[in-house]
């Protein structure tokens, strides 16, 4: 699954000739993100993890790059062991769906909620925007080859 610079820039350069979808397509991302998040909620960091590729990426923000399935699970769990908050989520909009290839997909986003402080306390609302570069294998399924996110402020 690794990506060299020049394949990386070839993909970019093809983009708008083999980018093509069809509706098939597009609800295959989307089935992705309802599974991904559903297995995420109710069942952890580890199956959170497995939707990544394996030698997958997260960049968090302030923070280095995480590599792997299991190093981006030990990293969900320290990070939400970490955090003085739980958050609340109150909705997602889907900021732009575009496929590369028909292998490759750039997807945006932006969650909305609110972190509710885990001693007691106010909630504060949120807003955090996401980038996801998506590969589909060669069984079909898509998996996440990178992701990374800030808050928007």
């Amino acid at each position: 699954m690794r990506i060299g610079i020049p394949l990386g820039f070839g993909m970019l350069a093809l983009a708008g000739v083999l980018g093509a979808q069809t509706p098939a397509d597009s609800a295959s991302v989307t089935a992705l993100y309802q599974q991904w998040f559903g297995a995420a909620a109710q069942q952890g960091p580890g199956a959170y993890a497995s939707f990544y590729a394996p030698d997958g990426y997260i960049l968090p923000p302030n923070s280095p790059a995480v590599v792997g399935r299991d190093s981006i699970a030990a990293w969900m769990q320290r990070a939400q062991a970490a955090s003085p908050y739980r958050v609340r989520p109150e909705g997602i909009t889907v900021d732009e769906l575009r496929f590369l290839t028909p292998e490759w997909v750039v997807y945006r986003s932006t969650l909305r909620g609110q972190r509710v402080p885990k001693n007691g306390g106010e909630p504060v609302s949120f807003e955090t925007k996401y980038v996801d570069l998506l590969h589909r294998t060669g069984a079909g399924h898509w998996e996440v080859a990178f992701r990374m996110w800030s808050d928007n402020r």
